[in-house]
């Protein structure tokens, strides 16, 4: 779909446009990773969310509509309450894999022209442990501060998730 002769630069070239080079761009490195990341996820994000949302009692928004509640009311005096748990839980999960950063999806978009834009800090393990002279005691260790910094992470994750009101992971 992105190549030179792929779908958005054949509708391109048929408006008159130029054509762009999506996946050998630095500039469009960084954008084409947020929205394959975003069309990756909402899916996910979506059943979750729909699902905590079904499970609300349907006698709550009966009684706040009899009463005159708005919509926005009701979101806010409802639905956000309702789905707290469940938003508290999805939060400290996106924390969990700030870290890991998609290395799968780094590692397939990235290519030679990308290379000064594409190294983060899970490819650096990759190199440092497979591609140039293994080092494996100090790929251990890089990936043993990644955990650290991630365990710390998730521990003010659910700190915050605490202060908002949430349950979070510990008691």
């Amino acid at each position: 779909m992105l190549a030179y002769d792929g779908l958005v630069n054949s509708a391109l070239g048929l408006l008159g446009l130029p054509t762009i080079n999506f996946l050998g761009s630095e500039s469009n490195f960084v954008p084409m990773l947020l929205l394959t990341d975003i069309w990756k996820s909402s899916g996910w994000g979506a059943i979750i969310f729909l699902a905590a949302i079904s499970g609300i009692d349907q006698d709550q928004y009966e009684s706040a509509q009899i009463d005159g509640a708005s919509r926005m009311q009701q979101m806010f005096k409802i639905t956000l309450p309702n789905i707290l748990p469940t938003i508290t839980i999805m939060f400290i999960l996106s924390v969990g894999g700030l870290m890991s950063s998609g290395f799968d999806q780094i590692f397939n978009l990235a290519n030679a022209a990308t290379k000064n834009v594409s190294e983060v800090l899970d490819v650096y393990i990759y190199r440092i442990t497979f591609q140039s002279s293994t080092d494996f005691s100090f790929s251990t260790a890089v990936s043993l501060f990644r955990s650290l910094v991630n365990m710390a992470l998730l521990l003010l994750a659910d700190r915050f998730a605490k202060w908002l009101g949430g349950d979070g992971l510990f008691r």
